[in-house]
């Protein structure tokens, strides 16, 4: 009954992602503030599942196997890492702004646009644990996996903002850049990936 249970969330899950993908570019083209949230979902799952593929256990396993109380640990930890990214890279440094986002008015509805994203910023972590997780099952090395999730996370998130420019970056001193990135960003995806791993294991969720 469980493995039924499983196969039919798993088949649910898959149904959902390029559902979830489309809905975002659909979201993105009416310039709607809430494209990114069913992305970050769609990307995860279609991460998730990816790994589950490599008989890996999953983020969406705690959810199956009913350990809510350790997802939502997780997801807690997760918003926290959000917040600290957010606040200090945006906020506090100035790194990058959101020139579209933060020309919506009034306040109250940018609060609420903000609050919303950060409520989904969690599963975009998830995503890149699932996808090391993958890539560590293929190659079987921890560099070489962390190297091509950040590579592949670059692809999927940074080199699409070249055109759109949803966030914009003000590194200063620095002006190397590669494929339009700043040199500093592309260093500073390593720990992106890096933290959720490390989180991960601190609530001792396995692969």
């Amino acid at each position: 009954m469980k493995n039924k249970k499983e196969s039919n969330i798993r088949n649910i899950s898959i149904i959902l992602i390029p559902v979830l993908i489309i809905l975002s570019m659909i979201l993105y083209y009416q310039k709607s503030p809430f494209w990114f949230n069913p992305a970050v979902i769609g990307f995860w799952l279609l991460f998730d599942n990816i790994s589950y593929s490599q008989n890996n256990k999953t983020t969406l396993d705690l959810i199956i196997n009913k350990n809510y109380k350790k997802f939502f640990d997780l997801y807690f930890l997760l918003i926290l890492l959000a917040v600290f990214i957010e606040g200090t890279g945006s906020l506090l440094l100035q790194l990058w702004s959101y020139p579209k986002l933060w020309s919506f008015q009034p306040l109250s509805k940018l609060i609420i646009i903000n609050i919303i994203g950060y409520l989904f910023y969690p599963f975009i972590f998830m995503s890149f644990k699932e996808m090391y997780s993958f890539l560590l099952s293929i190659f079987k090395n921890n560099i070489i996996s962390i190297t091509l999730a950040t590579l592949l996370s670059i692809i999927i998130w940074e080199i699409p903002n070249n055109s759109s420019i949803d966030w914009i970056y003000k590194v200063p001193f620095i002006n190397l850049e590669i494929v339009n990135i700043n040199i500093f960003i592309i260093t500073t995806w390593f720990f992106l990936i890096l933290i959720p791993i490390y989180i991960y294991k601190y609530l001792n969720i396995k692969s």
